[in-house]
């Protein structure tokens, strides 16, 4: 009986040291860096603000009140980060609209894109700059995205249709464009 359980010992002991060195594809979660840029900052400028004299970056200091606001409205964990840059677009002495670039973590990897914003705080355009995931890549779609539009710091972001095998993409555009819609209300439109 003793020999027959170190046997069964053994058995499982060399089973689960197979398993760590020679990994089955259901038990590796490796994720692959597929980047994927779209277009660049500077391109994105001169498309959103069409026209522009400059667009020039605002450095804006928040306060931890402030963040606390933007955390009360967009219903979510902001990074106590206390700078906060948007990029002003004007031409003239008139004010084009503002824009906010952001980094969301999708399934393994950041999605970059920038949120543009009216002078009221509404969304005009989101747009995707660089998509490193090798899925959920339908999120750069009009049909997604123009869903944005109109949308404000008081929306309600979870009325965002999803977009099947996309979902942790969606929840990362839902999220950064909520608060870029937050941040330009406590920092621009309550001062």
């Amino acid at each position: 009986m003793r020999f027959k359980s170190s046997k069964v010992f053994l058995s499982n002991f060399l089973f689960a040291i197979s398993l760590i060195i020679f990994p089955t594809k259901a038990y590796s979660q490796t994720a692959v860096l597929d980047v994927q840029t779209f277009m660049t900052k500077k391109k994105a400028f001169e498309l959103f603000f069409p026209g522009a004299d400059k667009v020039k970056r605002e450095k804006n200091w928040v306060t931890p009140e402030q963040l606390k606001k933007v955390e009360e409205i967009t219903l979510q964990e902001i990074d106590p980060s206390n700078r906060i840059n948007f990029y002003v677009g004007r031409k003239g002495d008139s004010i084009l609209g503002y824009a906010y670039l952001d980094h969301q973590i999708g399934k393994s990897f950041p999605i970059t894109f920038m949120t543009v914003l009216n002078i009221d705080g509404t969304v005009r355009d989101v747009e995707i700059l660089v998509y490193r995931e090798p899925r959920g890549w339908e999120v750069r779609f009009p049909s997604f995205m123009d869903q944005f539009t109109g949308k404000n710091a008081e929306s309600d972001f979870r009325e965002i249709n999803t977009i099947t095998g996309a979902t942790l993409s969606v929840n990362a555009l839902r999220k950064g464009v909520a608060r870029a819609a937050a941040l330009y209300k406590v920092i621009y439109l309550e001062k």
